[in-house]
């Protein structure tokens, strides 16, 4: 291969990739969005592909914390990972094939359960249901900023 195309090959091949619209797709930021009914966003955290979140509340039967694990995908969105509680109290069960249920310390956890929604709804209970997004090492409390009403919670590639 002659001199000249052995230094222009890897600066074309370079600049191609830089410039190249599935390069710049793959490069722009996602996003943890968390919108109010009415359609208005009211939290949006920067999030990567693959990194995790989770949602807790208190459970009104037990009054003991629950933990719903999920983490980004670029493509399916929303994946829950886990989760997991003190007591197979009203509404905590196991969907038969999904994710395996192991005991520790006092703690039930349905893991590995890796499924896909997308997206989802969430109804904030009151201050002492205490909805919160816990992200990046922040907790976002729900139930103290906007008890009682509907949120949409997803993921959302924004375009630089």
């Amino acid at each position: 291969m002659p001199r000249c195309l052995k230094t222009v090959f890897p600066i074309g091949l370079l600049l191609y990739f830089l410039f190249s619209p599935v390069t710049a797709k793959a490069i722009d930021p996602l996003f943890l969005i968390i919108e109010k009914g009415n359609g208005k966003e009211l939290i949006s955290v920067p999030i990567e592909p693959g990194e995790g979140f989770t949602l807790r509340y208190i459970h009104s039967v037990d009054i003991s914390p629950v933990y719903e694990v999920f983490y980004a995908d670029e493509k399916k969105g929303i994946i829950i990972k886990e989760t997991y509680f003190k007591m197979f109290g009203a509404g905590m069960g196991h969907w038969p094939g999904r994710g395996r249920i192991v005991e520790q310390n006092g703690w039930i956890f349905i893991k590995d359960m890796n499924i896909a929604i997308g997206e989802f709804y969430l109804r904030t209970g009151a201050p002492s249901v205490d909805h919160t997004i816990l992200i990046k090492g922040q907790e976002i409390h729900l139930s103290r900023m906007i008890p009682g009403m509907r949120v949409r919670i997803y993921i959302k590639q924004v375009a630089k």
